[in-house]
């Protein structure tokens, strides 16, 4: 029983720093993709903004 529990303590210690990691991971990928979305977003209003003022 007692090294039963020493390896599901030792098992979830684990578990939670992969959380912690992924979490991580996950909140670095989700700022990246919106500033790419934001600043395609923003080139292409500036594409049509300037290319309706040349025509």
């Amino acid at each position: 029983m007692k090294t039963n529990e020493a390896t599901n303590r030792g098992a979830s210690t684990e578990q939670s720093e992969s959380k912690q990691e992924l979490n991580q991971k996950t909140s670095k990928q989700f700022v990246i993709s919106t500033t790419i979305g934001v600043l395609t977003i923003i080139v292409v209003a500036a594409s049509y903004y300037f290319g309706l003022m040349g025509s």
